[in-house]
């Protein structure tokens, strides 16, 4: 990718980004200004719970990396009482 190329994503985003503050519903036009794609890989069970990793594909930004932590997304099942 070249620094103009960079520059032109960086300032798309930056628009979309001002263009959305101060939301206070997200909406599906909203979320795909701003996500290219969303990969949901398959269920893993071994650690005897199921796991199911998501990605997120972000327009006109590479890879978001959030420090300290684990990206994944546990969903428990809660029992059902009679």
């Amino acid at each position: 990718m070249t620094a103009e190329q960079d520059q032109a994503d960086f300032a798309s985003f930056t628009a979309i980004m001002r263009k959305y503050a101060g939301i206070r519903e997200l909406t599906p036009t909203i979320v795909n200004e701003f996500v290219k794609k969303i990969i949901v890989h398959a269920p893993d069970k071994s650690s005897g719970h199921p796991r199911q990793k998501i990605e997120l594909v972000w327009n006109f930004i590479e890879e978001v990396n959030i420090p300290g932590g684990d990206q994944t997304v546990e969903r428990q099942r809660k029992g059902r009482t009679a």
